[in-house]
């Protein structure tokens, strides 16, 4: 008989000791995969605000977890924004103080990149450079938070891998190529507005949303609110969702995480993974089958995994279990902190991921299409 997939999810009333307790319930798995050289990849989405990024407390826990396992070095790796800034901002290096750890900001220290093949919108093959560092790691731990996502539903610990590619590179996780923002005319100068870091824009994008919702259920309630009558807009930003989906799981592929913790102490819902709005859960889920924590802590989110492109193409590619069912819980029970948020705006869009294949101007992976990548909706 197969081992069963054990996942730890433990609420409390402390991020770190709720950690920490989630931790010690996987210990042996955790003793099993971790190497003297450990890399710890945060969400550092946000350099300036705490929400969307990694908390030091789910970090100093982790820290103490991997050297009682057997780690001796501990490499804190990040790319997202201005990594560095984030590290002290967020009392990453207090926490690192007296212990072996060093830090590494893969958008100005990375010194080697490696190859990744990468699929875009129109069917075609590119390369992607993606870190050395984190590619060649023997253990890597992914520290991420329970957010919902403006392209990808909802972003865990697959999706924290993201960063571990070059900056320029990173929009070829959507299907588009590298360089840019995968828009052209003024949507660009949007886009580049809308990917800014402050508060006018979390304001603004939280606005939009509403708004968003707001006419998606107009449309509903007219009858207009099916994938037949999708604009050609939202096809094309379908697509997009589509090639993230399956970049996705091609980039984990190489750099999986072999133990993957997800802070839902303060879940995000609405305009993720920056700029949506706190919901308390007091969660933590950890586990070394990343896809099955992801798994677990998209059902506590109220979504179904299976549901979610990317969590179900990366079971099929043998990456990890998405079937609940498959899925042994350890801790306290998903009925005890199942909640159900709400998914982004772009949700009633990004929920027929499935069909955008039907469309006669998408020919799969392997073949081209003359889609406008200018003519997607604001990711």
């Amino acid at each position: 008989m197969d081992k069963p997939v054990k996942v730890a999810v433990v609420r409390g009333d402390n991020r770190r000791g709720a950690a920490a307790q989630a931790l010690a319930l996987i210990a042996d798995d955790l003793r099993a995969c971790v190497t003297p050289e450990t890399l710890i990849k945060p969400n550092l989405v946000s350099h300036r605000y705490q929400l969307p990024s990694t908390h030091a407390d789910i970090l100093s826990a982790a820290f103490d977890a991997l050297l009682a396992a057997g780690a001796t070095q501990l490499t804190v790796a990040e790319g997202a924004s201005d990594a560095t800034a984030g590290f002290d901002r967020f009392g990453f290096r207090r926490e690192a103080f007296g212990r072996p750890v060093r830090f590494l900001d893969l958008n100005r220290d990375e010194q080697a990149w490696v190859p990744l093949p990468l699929g875009g919108v129109d069917g075609s093959q590119r390369e992607a450079r993606l870190s050395r560092t984190i590619a060649e790691a023997g253990c890597r731990v992914s520290l991420a938070l329970a957010k919902t996502h403006v392209t990808a539903m909802a972003t865990f610990s697959l999706k924290n891998m993201l960063s571990s590619i070059h900056p320029d590179d990173r929009i070829m996780m959507h299907g588009y190529a590298s360089g840019g923002n995968g828009y052209r005319g003024w949507k660009k100068w949007v886009v580049n507005f809308l990917k800014q870091d402050n508060l006018v824009v979390n304001r603004l994008t939280r606005l939009m949303g509403r708004i968003k919702n707001a006419r998606t259920n107009l449309r509903a309630w007219g009858g207009k609110g099916g994938f037949e009558h999708l604009s050609p807009a939202d096809l094309s930003y379908l697509r997009s969702v589509e090639a993230m989906n399956r970049n996705l799981v091609a980039l984990n592929a190489r750099v999986k995480p072999h133990l993957s913790v997800i802070d839902a102490f303060t879940a995000m819902h609405r305009e993720g993974p920056k700029h949506g709005t706190p919901v308390h859960l007091g969660t933590v889920i950890a586990g070394t089958d990343a896809v099955a924590v992801d798994a677990v802590a998209a059902a506590i989110m109220g979504f179904d995994p299976l549901n979610i492109g990317y969590l179900r193409y990366a079971q099929e590619a043998g990456l990890g279990e998405a079937d609940l069912s498959r899925i042994q819980i350890v801790g306290d029970p998903l009925s005890s902190v199942r909640k159900t948020l709400v998914p982004h705006s772009n949700h009633a869009v990004q929920r027929y991921w499935e069909r955008i294949s039907e469309q006669p101007a998408y020919r799969g992976p392997h073949h081209r299409h003359s889609a406008c990548p200018g003519k997607g909706s604001v990711r």
